[in-house]
């Protein structure tokens, strides 16, 4: 029973502590919001307590990740592809600089990736939208620790690998 009750505060802390309601999430919010009223359905459950874990075990140079998944939506409730990208342009605001914009028609997937100037580092927004699923991603970057990974990507890959049987 006491680790029962143990249990079910530390879950109930972690969900508080990761709700997304923070007015600096204004633009993940909206997409959000919008992706959830196009597909008639909200983000995985428990995206929150993902979050909050990742503040433990994230790569370096990451943090406040933000994430939101949609699974199995309807393909015939995607976004207009037109639509969504002028409504992302518009939430982002001049303060974000996009970096990728890809919309192929073949495959009906769009991804968009964004970035702004933030205290002591750079803000992510990174949405992935493929006929069946929706990813949006916000993170802050720690430019330093960027710059490191970039230099030697292979080298800090290795960090975060899971252990091969030769090692």
């Amino acid at each position: 029973m006491r680790t029962k009750c143990c249990l079910l505060a530390l879950v109930l802390t972690a969900t508080v502590s990761a709700a997304p309601a923070t007015a600096g999430d204004r633009e993940f919010n909206q997409i959000v919001e919008r992706l959830s009223t196009a597909y008639g359905k909200k983000p995985m459950p428990f995206m929150g307590l993902i979050s909050f874990a990742a503040r433990f075990a994230q790569p370096e140079g990451v943090t406040g990740m933000k994430l939101a998944i949609f699974d199995g939506v309807d393909p015939s409730l995607s976004p207009d592809p037109a639509d969504f990208d002028a409504f992302v342009e518009r939430v982002a605001g001049p303060d974000y600089s996009p970096m990728v914009r890809v919309r192929s028609n073949r495959d009906r997937e769009q991804t968009y990736v964004y970035v702004r100037d933030a205290k002591s580092g750079y803000e992510m927004l990174v949405l992935s939208l493929e006929p069946s699923e929706a990813v949006v991603v916000k993170m802050h970057l720690n430019p330093k620790a960027m710059e490191a990974w970039l230099d030697e990507p292979v080298n800090h890959g290795k960090d975060w690998a899971p252990p091969s049987p030769n090692r």
